[in-house]
């Protein structure tokens, strides 16, 4: 329910979003051809930038942040476990995994057509995608790199919450 003092709401067209990472004062680089966003961030101290993909043709806009390394293949049945205990227990969006280059990536996709947005509603989905992120990353790299069992490094994670 929109309350008379809401601050402006906008639709999530490139040049709006553009202009939300402006007025956060964030540092990004944007792909004016792809009609692309990434936030400069780090996760476990290496670039990891949120990513802003406009679908715009669909109606959807989605955030989604890169774990900052590669699963090796050998691997990659045990992150895919893992992601699904972490989506088991999310309340919003996915954990995904790229089975041929080993990318392990938390997306959130939010419906763009004709949706006002506050600067603040956004910066909430921004920091769902953030935080999932950073909550998940050192079990996530355990698994992946380190050899752990996907099983009880994410259910230790899960049972922290």
């Amino acid at each position: 329910m929109a309350d008379s003092q809401d601050v402006a709401r906008f639709v999530l067209s490139y040049e709006n979003l553009k202009a939300w990472c402006e007025r956060q004062k964030y540092e990004y680089r944007a792909n004016d051809e792809l009609g692309q966003l990434a936030v400069n961030y780090a996760l476990l101290g290496q670039p990891s930038p949120l990513m802003i993909l406009p679908h715009l043709s669909r109606g959807m806009v989605m955030l989604a942040m890169r774990q900052p390394y590669e699963v090796p293949a050998d691997r990659r049945a045990a992150i895919v476990e893992a992601t699904a205990i972490l989506n088991s227990t999310s309340l919003m969006g996915a954990w995904t995994v790229n089975r041929e280059t080993g990318e392990v990536f938390f997306r959130v996709t939010v419906a763009a057509l004709d949706i006002g947005y506050t600067d603040q509603g956004l910066l909430h989905v921004a920091r769902v995608v953030v935080g999932t992120s950073e909550k998940a990353a050192p079990a996530l790299r355990s698994v992946a790199l380190d050899g752990a069992d996907p099983s009880k490094a994410i259910s230790a994670l899960v049972l922290s919450s």
